[in-house]
């Protein structure tokens, strides 16, 4: 139950997954990656950033358990691909 106190906040910017990325396939990626995360650190909390609305960041009581959770995003995130 560590993860319940942690949120992450995925970008919803198509440019962020590429020049080619449209928004369809950001909305798909974002979806993905969402699920991905959740399975991966039950309890966590996922949240669409929008650019220009708020912060873009992983949030947690615990700095150890949001580098856990960047370092498997940095090294999983491009399989939501």
């Amino acid at each position: 139950m560590k993860y319940n106190a942690c949120t992450v906040s995925i970008s919803t910017d198509p440019t962020y997954y590429g020049s080619e990325c449209t928004a369809d396939d950001a909305g798909r990626i974002v979806e993905q990656l969402a699920a991905m995360i959740e399975a991966q650190f039950p309890g966590i909390t996922t949240v669409e950033h929008h650019d220009g609305e708020g912060s873009g960041k992983t949030t947690g009581p615990d700095e150890s358990i949001v580098e856990e959770i960047n370092l498997w995003i940095e090294d999983n995130w491009t399989k939501a691909l």
